[in-house]
């Protein structure tokens, strides 16, 4: 697994300028110009594109964010107060504030005493952390995983530059094949709501929220959530290659176009930050 984590790393460390080299699915985009389209589960413009589908998978009602970027700038972490580490704040507020079309709950990496944080191009914290896998998304546009137990802290400080954004809470999905895991080295894999960032390709990316808990579903059932074992396989059953595992339970919440259209448990809480798309590229 070292050998694994070090050629995933060298590959990281060669990755182009962001956004570089990878073509945008120019057919899903309005032509320039034309004024955004929206509606209660879906936006499209010139630069971006979201398709919400909605299904009941199990026992659970299932909200996946098909997602197309022009440019990875436009794939971004927000955080409560407008800094990470900062406070907590509903994923309403932060979302907002970002201007974001879509949010979803975050890592709260800031609740781990120690492990890397990346965001939006930017190494905030550079402490390893052995117990967690990282969820690197380059700036090429391809996620990948390292595990922290293989990194030192010089590692990761190589891999400033190399690292659009970067998840700590974890677990990954999906193996190399993009096929359901069955084991997992987490404190959290009995039922709950969960929330997920999936990858198809570079510029093709998957939000995942799935409630839990006995919060009521679309069609009035109850939502009592997914083990982690079954969330691997919804990731693999909607065709992702690679998955990982957000901060779910409570904080597990998804907002688009400016409402919150799951149902979180007990109303969802404050977080310290989320994972959000805009229509705007830096």
């Amino acid at each position: 697994m070292k050998r694994f984590s070090c050629l995933l790393l060298a590959l990281l460390l060669c990755c182009p300028a962001l956004s570089e080299g990878w073509a945008p699915k120019e057919d899903l985009f309005l032509t320039k110009g034309a004024a955004p389209q929206a509606d209660d589960w879906s936006y499209r413009s010139e630069n971006l594109y979201i398709s919400v589908r909605y299904e009941r998978y199990l026992s659970s009602d299932v909200f996946a964010a098909d997602i197309w970027i022009r440019d990875l700038s436009q794939l971004r972490r927000g955080y409560g107060g407008g800094k990470w580490g900062l406070k907590s704040q509903k994923i309403s507020v932060i979302a907002e504030n970002e201007g974001a079309v879509l949010a979803l709950t975050g890592d709260s990496s800031r609740a781990l005493t120690k492990g890397a944080v990346f965001g939006n191009g930017v190494l905030l914290r550079s402490s390893p952390n052995r117990k967690r896998q990282l969820g690197l998304i380059g700036t090429d546009g391809v996620m990948r995983i390292l595990e922290g137990k293989d990194l030192t802290r010089a590692d990761i400080e190589a891999l400033s530059g190399s690292v659009w954004q970067g998840f700590l809470f974890g677990p990954s999905l999906l193996d190399e094949n993009g096929h359901a895991l069955t084991t997992f080295e987490s404190d959290v894999k009995p039922a709950n709501p969960r929330a997920v960032i999936g990858y198809y390709e570079p510029g093709h990316y998957c939000l995942i929220q799935v409630d839990g808990r006995g919060t009521k579903g679309v069609g009035g059932q109850t939502n009592k959530g997914l083990t982690m074992a079954q969330l691997a396989g919804l990731c693999e059953y909607l065709g992702l290659t690679q998955a990982y595992n957000l901060d779910g339970g409570q904080s597990a919440a998804m907002w688009l176009n400016g409402r919150i259209i799951s149902s979180p448990y007990h109303g969802g809480r404050a977080v310290s930050d989320i994972v959000y798309v805009t229509d705007h590229i830096e």
